[in-house]
């Protein structure tokens, strides 16, 4: 009988902070550099914002910088680059993400 106790606290200690660590969230892979974490925090009319990443570079020629923001419906809208020119004839807007190594790409014209 302590055999089989032993091994139910062993499966428990073991299995159990598996379990739970699958619902954890961590913050969202850095953009690129020139890039600050912001804390989650109460905004000015009360609401809870969420932790998000700061742009605190200097400017990118033909790119802004739209800062993490609620839309008018009030989710929650992450920060993003824009292209400051309207889009180029047949081409597509790719947001800057992560390749498959890991390594940052940013956003382009394709």
């Amino acid at each position: 009988m302590h055999k089989r106790l032993l091994l139910f606290v062993i499966a428990c200690v073991t299995i159990l902070p598996l379990i739970f660590s699958s619902s954890c969230h961590g913050r969202p892979p850095k953009p690129g550099p020139d890039f600050i974490w912001v804390k989650a925090h109460p905004g000015p009319d009360g609401t809870s914002v969420p932790g998000h990443w700061k742009y605190v570079g200097p400017p990118v020629e033909g790119k802004v910088w739209v800062p993490a923001h609620r839309d008018p419906k009030g989710q929650w809208v992450p920060g993003y680059w824009k292209p400051k020119h309207p889009p180029k004839k047949g081409k597509v807007w790719v947001p800057g993400h992560r390749g498959p190594k890991g390594r940052w790409i940013p956003g382009h014209w394709k």
